[in-house]
C-alpha cells in the first residue's frame, strides 16, 4: 500500500501536533515496513530546517525493507504556501498514492476521488473557547475543518471528547469518524533516566505545557503558593515559549516563589523527556484539550497525577489520578498535596498498567493501518 502524508508539521512543528505527526509516522515505519510512504513538504530546504526528531526518524529508517526498495520517498517542492491546499493532492495521485493522510485537521482540496483521504482532527477548541484565538485564525480553522470533513473518506478523532465536539459543531461528520488515541514516545516507558535533574535527586511536580492562556498556569501558581509550606516538593514548568510566559514569571516573582518554581523554556526533546521522567509527580491544570499528550506521557512514565476534571482526561485515564476543578486553586492545592503521599502513589501505580495499552505505539499504528486498508478495499 502506498500512503502519502502532508509532512509540513512532521518537519517543522515543535509542539504536540508535530510530535503526533512524527510519532505516528515513525510507528508506521517501524511496525509496517511492507508499505511505501510518501512525505510531502512545500520547501526544498526542509531538511536544513527540520526538527531534530524528524531527521532522526528519516535516518533511522532509510534502509528498512528486506527487498532493498525504499521505505519512504521525500517529495519537497519549491512552491507557494497554498500548494498544500491546491497542488499536493494532484501530485499525490500522480505519484500513485492510494491513501493520503492529512495529519492535522486539513486535506488538499484537489485530492481526487481515486485517492482515499484520511484526516485526523485533534480538537475544535477554537469553537469551544473562541476568546483564545484571533478572529482571523478562527475563520481559517473553521473553513479548513469544514473542507476536510467534506473531503475525507474517513475521519480520525484523537478522543471521544473531540469526536463529540466535532460532531456538535459539524454534524456532517457523524457516521464517518473513528477514535484512535495518540501514541506515546517509547522513551517515556523506559525505566532509566540519565539527566541532570535525576542526579540532583530533586523532588518536584512537573507541568509540561506551552505557555498559553488555556494551559492555566496562573491558577497553578496560586495553588502552589497555598502549599509551599506543606511540602518540600518544588514545581517545574517546562514547555514552549508563548504569550503567557512573561506574566507567569512576573507572578512567580510577586508570590516570592523564585526559589521554588523553575521555568524551562524551549528545551530539546531529550531534555523534556528526562525532566518529566525524573519528576516526583505530574500536575495538569489545563482548561481544555483535544487529547492531552503530556497526560499520556506522564501515564507512561508512571508518575502520580493530579489533573483537571475535564471529560477528555477522564476518558483517557478514568479514575487513576486525583481530579480538581481547574479554576479552584484550593482544590488544586489539595490534589497536589495528596499525590505526595505513599498511599496515593501506590493506588495509582496499581491501576496504571491496563491504561497504558491505550497509548502503545504498536496498537495505535495497527488501528491506523486497519483504517487505511479498509478504505483501499472499499
Amino acid at each position: 500500500m502506498k500512503i502519502g502524508f502532508d509532512a509540513k508539521r512532521f518537519f517543522f512543528n515543535h509542539s504536540g501536533l508535530g510530535n503526533y505527526s512524527r510519532m505516528l509516522i515513525e510507528s508506521l515505519f517501524k511496525y509496517f515496513p511492507e508499505n511505501e510512504y510518501v512525505l510531502y513538504a512545500d520547501r526544498l530546504d526542509a531538511l536544513d530546517h527540520a526538527h531534530p526528531e524528524a531527521l532522526r526518524i528519516l535516518k533511522l529508517y532509510v534502509d528498512n525493507r528486506s527487498d532493498g526498495s525504499d521505505l519512504y520517498t521525500l517529495v519537497m517542492v519549491d512552491a507557494p504556501k497554498w500548494w498544500r491546499t491546491w497542488g499536493m493532492g494532484k501530485r499525490a495521485a500522480q505519484d500513485g498514492v492510494e491513501v493520503f493522510h492529512g495529519l492535522l485537521n486539513e486535506l488538499p482540496w484537489d485530492l481526487p476521488a481515486s485517492v482515499a483521504g484520511v484526516c485526523t482532527i485533534h480538537d475544535v477548541i477554537f469553537k469551544e473557547f473562541p476568546s483564545y484565538y484571533p478572529w482571523i485564525d478562527r475563520l481559517i480553522y473553521d473553513f479548513k475543518t469544514k473542507k476536510a470533513i467534506q473531503k475525507a473518506s474517513r475521519l480520525i478523532m484523537t478522543s471521544q471528547a473531540t469526536q463529540y465536539q466535532v460532531e456538535k459543531y459539524y454534524p456532517q461528520a457523524k457516521g464517518n469518524s473513528f477514535v484512535i488515541y495518540q501514541a506515546v514516545d517509547p522513551s517515556f516507558f523506559a525505566m532509566e533516566s540519565v539527566g541532570a535533574v535525576k542526579e540532583k535527586n530533586a523532588t518536584y511536580f512537573v507541568y509540561q505545557s506551552s505557555f498559553t492562556q488555556r494551559k492555566n498556569h496562573a491558577v497553578l501558581l496560586e495553588a502552589f503558593a497555598l502549599i509551599q509550606h506543606q511540602t518540600d516538593w518544588n514545581l517545574t514548568l517546562i514547555g514552549l515559549n508563548g504569550p503567557t510566559l512573561e506574566p507567569v514569571k512576573s507572578q512567580i516573582e510577586t508570590l516570592g516563589l523564585g526559589n521554588r518554581i523553575t521555568c524551562l523554556v524551549d528545551q530539546s526533546r531529550e531534555e523534556m523527556i528526562d525532566c518529566v521522567k525524573s519528576a516526583s509527580g505530574f500536575v495538569y491544570p489545563s482548561l481544555s484539550e483535544g487529547f492531552g499528550i503530556p497526560l499520556a506521557e506522564a501515564l507512561a512514565s508512571g508518575l502520580p497525577m493530579a489533573v483537571s476534571n475535564i471529560s477528555v482526561f477522564r476518558e483517557l485515564i478514568e479514575d487513576l489520578p486525583v481530579y480538581f476543578h481547574p479554576n479552584k486553586a484550593d482544590e488544586m492545592a489539595a490534589a497536589m498535596i495528596s499525590i505526595t503521599t505513599q498511599e496515593e502513589q501506590t493506588r495509582q501505580r496499581l491501576k496504571r498498567s491496563s491504561l497504558q495499552n491505550k497509548i502503545d505505539p504498536q496498537n495505535i499504528a495497527s488501528q491506523v493501518i486497519q483504517t487505511y486498508s479498509g478504505l483501499r478495499k472499499s
